[in-house]
């Protein structure tokens, strides 16, 4: 008890005893690293009444200088505490210092180091085999005998060895499983100097063939013994032919898609519709016979680099089942349900890099009719995998979604896509999403990703663990920037959305969206700061309590008025009337950023039903490489953002930019 004397009063103040509970202890640092980003999480005892305060600093070994950290994210729940940093260098040692602190008396520091992982891509001191499809399994597997085929040489082949495919067809599939390398001796599958092997085991039907037979009403049928269980998989002059699940509806071509086929699995047939006004004779087939390429099935520490992977009836490339530390690299993978499937919590730290992702005649098909169907439809399709996957420096094309990191209404599942790192993507003509990680999930990064003519850029519906950080993304697009309205589940994730830029041109009730919160379902923590979006309908929309929103630049496309904020469902016509009702965007921008150069929509006008959009009809997929949405020399958005620790503090002139660029 302490007494305090004031003139004649006297004053008795009653101090709680302070409890050890209540002060903090630092417990265990942990720092994984990925290629590309270094994770961080820091357990702790005490702080019973939620008081504590961390932070940390980092930088590269042989630095002088310390870096902030952005603001760690608390899970008070599991007394653990998260952060990031990103994007950094491969094989660069990162030092990190964390430091706890309690007003009730507790504090801890931690430091600790780890080395970012660095690509082997043509490991040293091993063998080296060569394969063609004209060479013998039986022979020496020299360049001048060269085995025949990749499933040969895998199975002669042991870490550290390196095995490269000359040019031609390998008709193989299922390759590669339960394959093991070693991290510092990979075996690697890569083609040969100047070599272009394609891994592709379908079936071939030239054009002229007699086989096929005309079954009336623009129907043309073929006896075929193609693989279906997983709904097989036909190219069309190698345009992705759209699969119904019924002959009838292949008959009516019930939602109007013109190239489609239905496989009688029963009785062995394929019944296709041309969309040409030709008869099938006049076209080029391939019919998948298997399902998988390259199946990485418990595999570890396997690089495949320089094939082109087609023609298959379920996916490309399955990555899954405890694969560890496989890399796709500088692959084309083409022509297939799915271009890249990856599933298994045990599944972690493996690298899809730097390929060429695209579904040829996927663009041509429109979204209502692709989301009808039950039919893989992704280019890559992670579900519930395991910690320290990474995808980074693709160019994704012409796929209904693009990356989807998928696992939601797991909210307690720690380890689901944990650590993951979705960079420097290009991605455009997008039937679907761009960025789908519904689900979210600790240290997610999203980042310096380019994407264009997509229905929806990013998709955080929901997030579920967190922390997510969406950072320096620009987009240029149909219909929503970021999407994080979700049903079924709750979001209560921690999500940071810095510094990103977008384009947003549909019309309609849910169109030409900036930020698209749900209206109903559980949604808290998100935090939206210093970006750019240019909107047709809302700047925000369902928005409420639990988000916080400042230092946002927002405007309407050419020949809009201003357009509106929606926040506990009522519509505010401005950012100021926003600003007073909700205390949001104090620091925010109504206002033309002035983009070097937006999209020319020119007359595009959006149909009624935004679900009959196909991509291809748009003329935004041929000015991919104009759009430059920087902002040019006299922006009001120059020097305007907000200063965030740990993501902006090297701006070099009165403050950081706002949007995806910094000058």
């Amino acid at each position: 008890m302490m007494r305090f004397a004031l003139g004649f009063c006297l004053l008795t103040a009653v101090v709680p005893a302070l409890s050890a509970a209540d002060a903090v202890a630092g417990g265990k640092l942990e720092l994984y690293p990925t290629w590309s980003a270094l994770s961080l999480e820091v357990s702790y005892t005490g702080d019973d009444n939620g008081n504590a305060t961390a932070s940390f600093v980092w930088r590269k070994q042989g630095e002088e200088r310390w870096h902030n950290g952005v603001d760690v994210t608390f899970d008070r729940k599991r007394r653990l505490i998260w952060a990031s940093v990103w994007p950094l260098e491969q094989g660069d040692t990162i030092e990190v210092k964390v430091a706890l602190d309690d007003p009730d008396g507790g504090k801890s520091e931690l430091a600790g180091k780890a080395t970012i992982k660095k690509l082997l891509l043509e490991p040293k001191g091993g063998r080296t085999f060569f394969v063609s499809p004209q060479g013998d399994d039986a022979g020496a597997g020299t360049e001048a005998k060269p085995f025949k085929t990749l499933g040969h040489a895998a199975k002669q082949a042991k870490p550290g060895d390196v095995v490269l495919a000359l040019s031609g067809v390998y008709a193989e599939a299922e390759l590669f499983q339960r394959l093991k390398g070693t991290e510092d001796k990979p075996i690697v599958f890569m083609a040969a100097p100047n070599a272009k092997p394609i891994l592709d085991s379908s079936i071939s039907l030239p054009k002229g063939s007699d086989a096929w037979k005309d079954m009336g009403g623009g129907l043309f049928a073929i006896d075929a013994a193609m693989y279906a269980a997983d709904g097989g998989y036909v190219a069309q002059d190698g345009l992705r032919s759209f699969r119904y699940p019924t002959l009838a509806e292949l008959k009516a071509d019930k939602l109007k898609v013109g190239r489609a086929w239905h496989y009688d699995s029963k009785a062995k047939k394929l019944y296709v519709r041309t969309g040409t006004g030709q008869p099938a004779s006049a076209h080029a087939y391939n019919l998948a016979q298997h399902a998988i390429g390259i199946h990485l099935t418990a595999s570890s520490h396997v690089v495949v680099r320089g094939f082109t992977i087609q023609n298959f009836g379920a996916a490309n490339v399955r990555i899954s089942e405890g694969a560890r530390g496989c890399v796709l690299y500088e692959n084309e993978i083409r022509n297939a349900p799915g271009g890249i499937f990856m599933k298994s919590e045990t599944t972690s730290d493996n690298a899809i890099w730097k390929n060429d992702i695209h579904e040829p005649g996927m663009a041509d098909f429109s979204w209502s009719a692709t989301y009808a169907i039950e039919y893989a439809n992704q280019a890559i399709y992670c579900t519930k995998a395991g910690r320290g996957n990474s995808f980074c420096f693709n160019r994704i094309h012409d796929h209904f979604d693009f990356i989807s990191v998928e696992s939601w209404k797991n909210p307690d599942k720690l380890q689901y896509n944990r650590d993951c790192d979705i960079l420097f993507n290009e991605l455009f003509n997008s039937t679907d999403d761009a960025i789908e990680v519904d689900g979210g999930g600790v240290n997610m990064r999203i980042h310096g990703n380019n994407i264009r003519n997509c229905h929806t850029a990013i998709s955080l519906a929901p997030v579920e663990r967190g922390p997510v950080y969406v950072t320096r993304n620009h987009a240029s697009f149909l219909n929503l920037f970021f999407k994080l309205n979700v049903n079924g589940c709750t979001s209560h994730g921690w999500t940071y959305i810095y510094h990103n830029t977008g384009y947003c041109l549909l019309t309609g009730p849910d169109g030409g969206t900036g930020f698209s919160f749900p209206p109903t379902i559980p949604c808290t923590n998100k935090v939206v700061k210093n970006n750019v979006v240019i909107v047709n309908e809302w700047c925000v929309r369902s928005g409420k309590d639990g988000y916080t929103l400042d230092g946002n630049c927002y405007f309407n496309v050419p020949n809009k008025p201003p357009r509106r904020f929606q926040w506990d469902k009522k519509t505010l016509q401005s950012i100021a009337d926003f600003s007073k009702a909700t205390r949001q965007e104090e620091h925010g921008l109504y206002a033309d950023p002035m983009l070097r150069n937006i999209p020319d929509i020119g007359k595009l006008e959006a149909p009624a039903n935004f679900g009959e959009i196909a991509p291809s009809r748009y003329k935004l997929d041929r000015n991919f490489e104009k759009h430059d949405l920087r902002l040019q020399d006299d922006s009001p958005c120059l020097d305007r953002g907000i200063v965030i620790r740990g993501i902006n503090e090297d701006f070099k002139g009165k403050g950081p930019d706002m949007g995806a660029f910094e000058r």
